[in-house]
């Protein structure tokens, strides 16, 4: 009897609803003074108005005004939203790595992933992260609700390098090179960069106890398809991407089915038949040193 209810108390967690703790976009103003994208979110913490400030008015000297997104604060989510977010294990996953979990005092635990029906995270994920996946899930949840075919979503340590307006252009190049329905995302710079402003590539993915990749080669891939484009397996940095409408529904499918368990960065290389294409060059990029509130909130409360 014990057994049984276990299981099914695992059944219940393993599906509990991950649209319950996305947030809404309230107040959107039409259009998004781009040809070709219908709408343009900034991911950005009520506790940083600055970061917004300064990125807004980068973008406003180029006539483009993105929509403020108040992003989900993974450092004031509940105890219940982070264990009901997570990955529950159950006894088919793999037990291969360390993991990470939350109890009632929001430290840390880290031990291999083997617990029946304790949820976990990677090893070492911050909660800070968790809030970043479900700003980004939010997001995409409101895109797909409002019927918008390609949206530009953006982070708030971004910065310009070349003319924005350009990428309604780059965009036509790109259709005419795969064809309208031949990609998923375009990232506008072709790696993130770390603290030194060097690129920093991707050239494999990350491990889940839930799922493994079918073709587990592909994620090396890195094929320049033109002198502006690059198609990739994988890439790390989610703070500029422009999505099509076939890319929202890749990743909002394959995250609510298996849960929360990587950096949002890592996890939507994931989904089986995406399509990822960077440029080659910067035109907007990640701004190295940009201060963060991922591993600990270190604004003032």
């Amino acid at each position: 009897m014990l057994r049984i209810l276990l299981l099914l108390f695992l059944a219940a967690t393993a599906y509990a609803n991950l649209e319950e703790y996305f947030k809404d976009a309230p107040n959107k103003k039409n259009g998004s003074q781009l040809r070709g994208i219908d709408f343009i979110y900034m991911i950005n913490l009520d506790q940083r108005p600055e970061k917004f400030a300064k990125c807004f008015a980068e973008f406003s000297f180029y006539g483009i005004e993105p929509y403020r997104f108040s992003a989900v604060n993974g450092w004031e989510l509940s105890l219940e939203a982070i264990n009901d977010v997570g990955a529950p294990f159950q006894p088919w996953m793999s037990m291969a790595k360390w993991g990470t979990y939350y109890e009632g005092d929001f430290e840390p635990r880290h031990e291999p992933v083997s617990a029946w029906g304790r949820t976990y995270f990677c090893h070492c994920m911050s909660r800070g992260a968790i809030g970043i996946v479900l700003s980004h899930l939010s997001i995409l949840q409101d895109a797909w609700d409002s019927g918008y075919e390609t949206i530009w979503v953006m982070e708030d340590d971004v910065e310009i390098l070349k003319d924005p307006h350009m990428i309604p252009d780059l965009i036509d190049r790109l259709n005419d090179l795969v064809g309208v329905n031949g990609w998923d995302v375009l990232f506008t710079d072709p790696d993130t960069k770390n603290q030194m402003g060097q690129y920093v590539p991707s050239f494999g993915f990350a491990w889940r106890p839930n799922y493994f990749p079918p073709d587990p080669d592909k994620y090396a891939q890195r094929i320049d398809i033109s002198p502006d484009f690059r198609r990739v397996g994988s890439r790390f940095g989610a703070y500029s991407m422009i999505i099509k409408r076939s890319g929202m529904e890749k990743v909002l499918n394959f995250i609510k089915e298996y849960k929360i368990f990587l950096p949002y960065d890592i996890d939507f290389v994931l989904p089986p038949g995406i399509r990822l294409v960077t440029l080659t060059y910067d035109v907007v990029s990640t701004q190295p040193k940009a201060i963060s509130d991922n591993g600990a909130p270190n604004y003032i409360k």
